[in-house]
């Protein structure tokens, strides 16, 4: 296990707090406050700005597949020049980083706002927009990813990376039901102003974020031979490398479900943009009640065994989504779907920053950043089956096959079922 120097953190949290002072333990750090508070306003702007993009998409083309491909185009550069933001993060200091990406955030989403005001949009700009925002996010993520166990120190880190969870699912209650609400008071363009609003609270609570410093170098290398490092360090530890095929997995067959929620509010449940926010806001209370959960279970021992577990009523939870034949009783499974899903997201991150060495933890976290471009990868054969062969068909045979694999894991992988 990757134990952090000593002078990088200076937690304030107290680790024997009991009850539900526990659950919110970390945020009793005044650094970890503000990055918190950074990550929610970015996410508070994500979850309308998807809500408005997949409905003015959908819109605009009436295609699954093209809903698809333009979500998942933010992959490519992730998958490309992902392992540069890692090294880089290593390199630099962190929270200016985190500032110059989010801050390259408001002037793309700043532009998209212009174009639809203008009445100007094209596709071809959403495209665009996402490819770049692949780019800003293979910069971001692994900074952002490396930077809380500097906040709040390896004790403290589950808890952090739950509540960051909780905060960010707390969002998703509001977000997506406020954005379906406004789409019909103030249309798709009043939402992009919101949501540029949003990411400019992002960059200025992150400024209030001090510089935590850089990781030692012991040795001047190259960047190629620093991304090789980071590869092979992942090679070599087995348990690492077995979360991330997990992660690969679940991001896979578990998450593209989410971007075809404008299919299943329109042509499943005949709901509008409203019914949309309501389906995100179902997943967000199951989300945030799974986040928290994790964030009061911090000492849990057996935490292998559980993100298995989580895994399996992830894919079950799917099928009875994506065969219910009533809005309300959809609600509710999307209450356990955002639940589990998210518990075992935040698990499995904590389960990799325990078990990695702080000087390659920005290059191991731009790693774990490409498996999520599993889930942009899976849309696409999803959005195809979607239009071919229905989307309740679809989503349902993704989350069968994930509730099998996990199955098939618990049974033959003893070394996962033993993390604690």
């Amino acid at each position: 296990m990757g134990m952090l120097p000593k002078q990088q953190a200076k937690p304030s949290a107290s680790p024997e707090a009991n009850g539900w002072r526990k659950t919110f333990s970390s945020l009793q750090i005044r650094d970890y406050r503000w990055y918190w508070a950074s990550n929610v306003s970015g996410f508070f702007g994500f979850q309308m700005q998807m809500v408005a993009r997949g409905w003015l998409i959908y819109d605009m083309t009436e295609s699954p597949l093209l809903l698809g491909i333009v979500t998942a185009a933010w992959a490519l550069p992730t998958l490309t020049i992902g392992p540069f933001g890692g090294v880089i993060a290593d390199r630099v200091e962190k929270r200016n980083l985190i500032v110059l990406n989010q801050t390259a955030t408001v002037i793309i989403t700043l532009a998209m706002t212009i174009l639809i005001v203008t009445g100007a949009i094209q596709v071809w700009h959403l495209l665009t927009a996402s490819i770049l925002a692949g780019v800003v996010f293979s910069f971001n993520l692994p900074a952002r990813q490396a930077i809380v166990p500097e906040l709040v120190g390896e004790e403290n880190l589950m808890n952090a990376i739950a509540l960051n969870a909780s905060g960010m699912n707390a969002v998703k209650i509001v977000g997506p039901a406020l954005a379906g609400i406004l789409v019909g008071l103030i249309g798709i363009p009043g939402v992009y102003m919101i949501v540029t609003g949003c990411y400019v609270g992002t960059v200025l609570a992150m400024l209030k974020v001090p510089r935590t410093g850089r990781a030692v170098r012991k040795e001047k290398t190259s960047v190629m031979s620093e991304i090789l490092y980071g590869f092979r360090y992942v090679r070599h530890n087995s348990t690492v490398r077995a979360l991330l095929a997990l992660e690969i997995v679940v991001n896979f067959l578990g998450w593209p479900y989410m971007m075809l929620m404008p299919v299943f509010a329109r042509d499943v449940f005949g709901r509008g943009a409203s019914g949309f926010g309501l389906l995100m806001s179902a997943t967000g209370i199951g989300a945030l009640l799974g986040s928290l959960g994790l964030a009061y279970m911090s000492d849990f021992k057996h935490r292998g065994l559980l993100l298995l577990g989580l895994f399996f009523v992830f894919g079950v939870g799917l099928v009875l989504f994506s065969n219910c034949e009533t809005f309300n009783l959809a609600l509710f499974f999307l209450l356990i779907v955002g639940g589990v899903g998210t518990a075992s997201f935040a698990l499995n991150n904590t389960l990799i920053q325990c078990n990695i060495a702080h000087e390659v933890r920005g290059r191991v976290m731009s790693i774990y950043m490409m498996t999520w471009t599993a889930e942009a990868l899976g849309v696409l054969p999803l959005g195809a089956l979607a239009e071919a062969k229905g989307v309740s068909f679809a989503v349902s045979l993704d989350g069968a096959l994930l509730a099998i694999l996990a199955v098939i894991i618990v049974a033959t992988a003893s070394q996962l079922r033993k993390l604690e």
